[in-house]
Formats: structure tokens, C-alpha cells, sequence
């Protein structure tokens, strides 16, 4: 697994200029769409023609046009394709020493996908992807488009717990950004005292769809400011609801299952951001403006039980109601 070497709104490359050679572009939709909609179209100005675009039907299908001087490649994946409510994640892979390129088309969260294959791939550039991910670059794109990314693995690379750059982390000399945490700083911990940062390791990933992070909202949590975190990112919670339905002091719940507008919200404003993973050794419980989050890196099992989907669902509905009626 790769990490994204290029995503929408972007520029910096995290690879040198070059032909990609066996590359995976990816971007997610938001449903449903128009009948027929130009999702991306890039025809930069230039000596060359050169063109990557990509269309969307729901009856036709999915089509993905690319040109590079005189040579023009028309993939398509035929239609009919499931438009409907949701989140739709394209994949457009290519590979010149297998003579192949694969499109593929899935609704997230079901199991339906589509896809389709064929030979003789246009190869994409770095300087190219650089100008496509420009918001103000030769492309346009249309609203229902949340993120692209291109990767060189052979998929995408998967959510991941993180925590905002500017989160405030307790550590041996005070409050200190997890952005600006290096190995060999020592942070705070709920149950082992201070404990040495082994990794601190800056992540560039999409910012919307299903990578979109969670706002914790202050002061509902009891921190004082909001706090940026993924959705994927397990936090400590404790109180009267907790013991009342677990009979546990504290468990473990994903930030996502806090986001109910109140307490936290999903956070899509960004296309791609910059976020920090912070590996402890053991998974450890690190004070975070008076939250505990936990530490990433480490794949052994939670300091505190982990709570299902429903679990957390039923949790957050108990505390959504006592702090619409005003108690802390």
C-alpha cells in the first residue's frame, strides 16, 4: 500500500516529475447526480492537446477520456449505474508493463460494483497531475465531485486514525501542538504517566467523503476549544450513561459515531488536508485538551473496551439529550 502522491487542491507532488508508469486515480461523488454530468475536464493550453475527463450517465455509464497529442483513449464502462443517495468512489488504474488500465465504479457502503478493463493506456505525469489538482488550473470540475487522489499502489490507501496538526497535546513541558511533536518528546498519558513519542508521522489524505474528520465541538466533551480529528479516531468516554448501560468507569467510542450535530459534526469543507499519527508503543490514552484519545500505531488491543457501531449509537443519543438541556 502506497500513500496518495497527488490530491485535489494540492500541488505539491510526493513524487518526482515523471511519467507514472503503473498509477491508481481515484475521487468520490456525492449522489445522486444529474441525468449526464462532466465530472472532471482538464484541457490544459499548449503546443500538445491534452485532455483527461470524465463523464457520468446513469443510464449510458461512466466514460474517462484522455489525450496526449494525436493519441486519444476513450475507456467506458457501460451503464446502467446506481445514482441514487450516497457516496460513489471511481477507480481509473493503469499499468504500461501489463498493457492495461482497469475502471471501476462503487457505491460505498454496498456491495455494488461495476467495472470494466482494456489495453494501450495513455500514461499521466506528475506535471500534469500538478495542473489537474490546481483549483485554479486548466480544470473544471463539477460541484458533485468531494476529492481525487492518485496513488502508485495497487488501491487506495485505507483510513486511518489522526489527530488535527494544531491539536493541543499534554506533554513534559506543557501544551504542545501534535503537528510540532517529534520522537523523544515525552506526552502525558491517562495511565502510564509521561511516555516517549516513537513516530510522529504526517499524513496527507482526502478531506472529504469517506475520509471526511470529525469536529468535536466544545465545550460538550470538556475541552475548551473544538477539536479536529478522523473519524476513525477512538476517544474515551466516561460519565453517568456510560456506567448506567456498559457498567464500565469508560469506553472507547470512533469519533464518527459522535457526530450528530450537536456534540460533533462531520467536518467535508476541505478536499485534502495535513494531520499527524503519533505511535507510543503500546496503545496508550493521550490528553488532548481534556480529552483522551488514543495513540496510534500499535495493533494490540485497547486500554478500554471499544464499543460496536450500535453501542455508540445508543450512548450518543443518551448524552445528546442532557446536553440539549443545558447540563455540562
Amino acid at each position: 500500500m502506497q500513500d496518495w502522491i497527488a490530491l485535489s487542491d494540492l500541488t505539491e507532488m510526493q513524487a518526482p516529475a515523471q511519467p507514472l508508469r503503473r498509477a491508481l486515480f481515484v475521487c468520490e461523488i456525492a449522489l445522486p447526480v444529474a441525468d449526464s454530468a462532466v465530472l472532471l475536464d482538464w484541457q490544459p493550453e499548449g503546443a500538445q492537446a491534452r485532455t483527461f475527463a470524465i463523464f457520468l450517465d446513469a443510464q449510458m455509464g461512466l466514460v474517462l477520456m484522455q489525450r496526449s497529442g494525436s493519441q486519444v483513449r476513450r475507456h467506458v464502462l457501460p451503464g446502467p449505474l446506481p445514482t441514487d443517495q450516497g457516496t460513489a468512489r471511481i477507480s481509473y488504474g493503469w499499468n504500461q508493463l501489463a498493457d492495461r488500465w482497469d475502471l471501476q465504479f462503487t457505491r460505498l457502503g454496498t456491495d455494488e460494483v461495476f467495472a470494466a478493463r482494456g489495453v494501450n493506456p495513455i500514461l499521466l505525469g506528475t506535471d500534469d497531475l500538478a495542473d489537474i489538482c490546481r483549483p485554479d488550473g486548466a480544470g473544471s470540475r463539477h460541484p458533485a465531485l468531494l476529492w481525487f487522489g492518485v496513488t502508485q499502489g495497487a488501491a487506495p490507501p485505507e483510513r486511518a486514525p489522526w489527530i488535527g496538526l494544531r491539536t493541543p497535546i499534554e506533554t513534559a513541558r506543557g501544551r504542545v501542538a501534535a503537528g510540532a511533536l517529534r520522537p523523544g518528546d515525552m506526552v502525558l498519558t491517562a495511565d502510564n504517566g509521561l511516555q516517549p513519542v516513537l513516530r510522529a508521522t504526517r499524513l496527507r489524505l482526502p478531506g472529504r467523503g469517506s475520509f471526511a474528520p470529525v469536529i468535536l465541538r466544545a465545550p460538550f466533551l470538556g475541552q475548551r476549544s473544538d477539536v479536529l480529528i478522523s473519524a476513525d479516531q477512538l476517544v474515551a468516554m466516561n460519565g453517568p450513561e456510560v456506567e448506567y448501560m456498559f457498567g464500565e468507569e469508560e469506553v472507547l467510542i470512533h469519533a464518527e459515531a459522535l457526530a450528530d450535530g450537536s456534540i460533533a459534526r462531520i467536518d467535508g469543507f476541505r478536499a485534502a488536508m495535513d494531520c499527524v499519527s503519533l505511535d507510543l508503543g503500546l496503545p496508550e490514552l493521550m490528553i488532548a485538551d481534556g480529552l483522551q484519545i488514543l495513540s496510534h500505531g500499535a495493533a494490540q488491543a485497547a486500554p478500554r473496551p471499544v464499543l460496536y457501531r450500535y453501542e455508540a449509537q445508543q450512548l450518543v443519543s443518551l448524552i445528546g439529550r442532557r446536553t440539549r438541556h443545558g447540563a455540562a
